[in-house]
Formats: C-alpha cells, sequence, structure tokens
C-alpha cells in the first residue's frame, strides 16, 4: 500500500488546531507513526516558543531611532527677487510690444465702442492674473514639499 504523507502545513495546523483538523488528516496522523512523531515535535516547538519571555529593551527604542534621524531645519525659499524680476521682465515686453505697434493700436481699435475695450482689457488681466496666481501657488506648494526632504 502506498501511503502520501501530509505536508509540513498539514503537520502544523494538526499541531496548533487539532479539533478544528480535517477528517483525513487526523485520519492519517493515527496510522501514520512518522506523521504522528512530527507532529508531537510541532508541538513541543510552539510550546518552548510560548514559554519563552518576551524580548524587552532596556532602553527607549524609539527615542533611540529619534536620536538618530536628521532634524528638519525649515528653510524660507528667497523667491521673491525672482517673482520681481519675471513681473519687471513681463512688463518689459508689454510696453516693448505696446511703443513697436503704437501706430497700430488706433486703427486696430477704430469703430469699437471704447467700453467694450475696457471689458476685453480687464477680463484678459483678470485671466492672465488668475492664471499666474494659481501657477504660482502651486509651485510654492512643490517648494515646500521639497524643502521637508
Amino acid at each position: 500500500m502506498v501511503t502520501k504523507h501530509l505536508t509540513d502545513d498539514e503537520l502544523q495546523q494538526c499541531a496548533t488546531d487539532k479539533p478544528n483538523c480535517e477528517k483525513r488528516i487526523a485520519d492519517h496522523i493515527h496510522l501514520c507513526e512518522l506523521c504522528r512523531a512530527k507532529v508531537e515535535v510541532y508541538q513541543l516547538m510552539i510550546t518552548g516558543i510560548k514559554q519563552q519571555p518576551q524580548p524587552a529593551f532596556d532602553f527607549n527604542l524609539s527615542e533611540a531611532v529619534l536620536k538618530q534621524l536628521p532634524v528638519p531645519q525649515p528653510k524660507a525659499a528667497s523667491d521673491r527677487l525672482l517673482t520681481w524680476a519675471l513681473i519687471f521682465i513681463s512688463i518689459g515686453f508689454l510696453a516693448g510690444a505696446a511703443y513697436y505697434f503704437r501706430s497700430y493700436v488706433t486703427t486696430m481699435f477704430k469703430g469699437v465702442a471704447t467700453i467694450l475695450i475696457y471689458l476685453i482689457a480687464i477680463s484678459a488681466i483678470t485671466v492672465v492674473a488668475g492664471l499666474f496666481f494659481e501657477m504660482y501657488k502651486k509651485y510654492r506648494k512643490e517648494m515646500k514639499v521639497l524643502d521637508l526632504y
């Protein structure tokens, strides 16, 4: 008769939880001396592990680890110079374009009501300013994330 022995997982299951073990596993252990011996070894090992005292440090582990970590230094990003430089460059480009195309501006808006020109200009400035501030807020947020590391 060819008998297939139980796997280690099945033996460990029987050693840890014998009442809830499958019937075929229990029957095999009852008949097979080798598997029964392995289950007894597992039970001895589990009992020995449970009897060992819980490991404990004689010092505060979290405090020792925290001492080794670098302290993050809050850094204030000095990007005000960059911001003002970009503003002055943008104003310079706009002023240059207005000076270069000054003769065409009057003919371009001839026949258009003055209030419509003001509304278009105010709308365009508002949209550009909103996009600029949103982009700047995103930039500052990303810089704060990078400063933490």
